[in-house]
């Protein structure tokens, strides 16, 4: 069922349920999990359901903050208190984590994880297939769909291809809504914001709940996962500590080493034929899946240069004057507000019409990018990994919010070591383009003063690391199993346990640690 906390009617919830916070790419396939199980499971979510369509705005402004140091617009624009959660905003793009980014390097401070990739590889495939990924893989070998399209040979020292794979299922909570409502053992709260977790000695309890209406409920579990997303699973660990660290034996790290990937252009790209790259490393189609190639750090590099992971795209720019003035017809038209400058967006769009039939041609028949003309400009965009660091964080604010709470406060950086990484990953490409006959490249102020590459670099809408995960309560919050260090029952999934996060979206690895937790759960509260 899916029950509204702002109706005055009773909730109707189990006793002693599994309580889950967060409905987003773990909170739903995690729930989903244990209910098919058998396992009765409430699923909190702090906004409203997903097919009211001001559900998004009217909760929007509980994400807002404060941010310190450097721009994160993330905190708010990355995020959605909705049914489905940031999964809702989400395009779909999925890859695994590497092998190198899960290990200890020497070269990269608080790394290593305390799971290898073998633990998570089963998990993935199950994330693969409830993300609707085929799970062929993300690395070169995805070039043997395109045997036409052969790839720039890269110098295998330094530089690797990549891909990322879109997803055909990505916003969840559209998705699984009727199969969340329909479950006769899921029980989904919406505008139920958790505002603490209540501990007793060394275990949880439950979880307290608000609403913007005025309501409370005080809801007692033994079992309770928080699911919030990075930024909302640390506030409310703080939340719930009346000095405003955390829970349990590791809660001096709750908050802190928080990751994002900057994103930052560095250089444009002047290419005598724009079609070499704009062909392969804008977008690819093949038996209906998604694809975008991209260019990584070879792991040896990284080793030998002590470089973070680090991956870079060719944007390209279009003119869509023509595609644009045609929507603006299409609205006149079903409207019935013509006018002169729909004539004149008539005639725009007519001169438009055999681009349009190419890009149609190159998406549907040969599996191309669909803006086949010339590029307006192509910039060369790198993403890279962060080293964890102690003092980027979150933090409660002195602010409160219409729930009274104390709003989440924001510490993010860039380092030098990001720096130096995204210009070398820059050389190194713009030496081989040049080697290849492809492209000239000319770098950015970004590439030699460090001032404009604050500027202009931002955060990827990617945070992660704030309750991490670690063997022991000196390196983090949560244990292996992601139970919270010292509190039987308190569990923690998402962005937030990753020790490091690499270059790669982690939306997939967020849903195979549900998964794993989710198949974890189902033996220790049988037991």
């Amino acid at each position: 069922m899916i029950a509204d906390f702002h109706a005055p009617r009773g909730l109707g919830l189990p006793a002693d349920p599994v309580v889950v916070v967060g409905s987003g790419a773990a909170g739903i396939p995690l729930s989903l999990q244990l209910a098919d199980r058998g396992h009765r499971v409430v699923l909190l979510e702090s906004g409203g359901d997903v097919r009211d369509p001001a559900a998004m705005a009217e909760s929007a402004p509980l994400n807002t903050g404060r941010v310190d140091g450097e721009a994160f617009a993330g905190l708010e624009r990355g995020r959605a208190r909705v049914l489905g959660g940031t999964t809702q905003l989400w395009v779909g793009q999925c890859m695994r984590l590497f092998d190198t980014n899960l290990r200890s390097r020497a070269w990269v401070r608080e790394s290593g994880w305390p799971i290898d990739l073998a633990d998570l590889a089963d998990h993935y495939a199950a994330a693969e297939r409830w993300l609707d990924v085929s799970g062929r893989g993300y690395d070169a070998d995805r070039w043997r769909e395109f045997p036409a399209i052969p790839p720039l040979e890269w110098n295998p020292d330094r530089l690797l291809h990549t891909f990322t794979e879109f997803s055909r299922r990505p916003r969840l909570g559209s998705i699984h809504r009727d199969r969340m409502a329909r479950h006769p053992n899921l029980w989904v709260v919406v505008h139920a914001t958790a505002s603490r977790v209540r501990v007793s000695g060394s275990r949880v309890r439950g979880v307290d709940v608000v609403s913007t209406h005025g309501r409370h409920l005080s809801l007692d579990a033994a079992t309770v996962v928080l699911a919030a997303g990075t930024i909302e699973n640390a506030r409310l660990l703080q939340l719930s500590d009346p000095a405003g660290m955390g829970l349990g034996t590791g809660r001096q790290h709750t908050g802190r080493y928080l990751q994002d990937h900057p994103v930052i252009r560095t250089a444009e790209i002047c290419a005598p034929d724009h079609g070499v790259l704009q062909n392969r490393y804008v977008g690819l189609r093949r038996h209906g899946r998604r694809l975008w190639p991209k260019v990584r750090l070879a792991p040896t590099a990284q080793e030998r240069h002590r470089l973070l992971d680090a991956a870079a795209v060719f944007e390209h720019s279009h003119d869509r004057t023509g595609v644009e003035a045609a929507r603006r017809v299409a609205l006149d038209l079903r409207e019935r507000t013509l006018s002169g400058r729909s004539l004149a967006d008539a005639a725009r769009a007519a001169t438009a019409m055999p681009a349009a039939l190419r890009a149609l041609y190159r998406r549907q028949v040969k599996g191309l990018h669909s803006a086949g003309g010339r590029p307006t400009s192509v910039w060369l965009q790198v993403w890279v990994e962060q080293a964890p660091r102690a003092d980027r964080r979150i933090s409660l604010a002195d602010s409160r919010d219409a729930l009274g709470l104390p709003r989440a406060a924001v510490t993010w950086s860039c380092d030098e070591q990001e720096l130096e990484t995204t210009r070398q990953l820059t050389r190194w490409v713009a030496e081989d383009l040049g080697r290849l006959g492809v492209a000239r490249v000319r770098e950015l102020p970004a590439m030699t003063d460090d001032d404009a590459w604050r500027a202009t670099a931002h955060d990827g809408f990617h945070p992660a690391g704030t309750t991490r995960m670690s063997a022991t309560p000196q390196r983090g919050v949560v244990d292996p199993h992601l139970m919270v260090h010292g509190v039987g029952g308190l569990f923690v999934v998402g962005g937030s346990v990753f020790p490091t996060s690499g270059h790669a979206n982690p939306t997939l690895t967020i849903t195979a640690l549900a998964l794993r937790l989710a198949a974890h759960l189902d033996r220790v509260v049988r037991s």
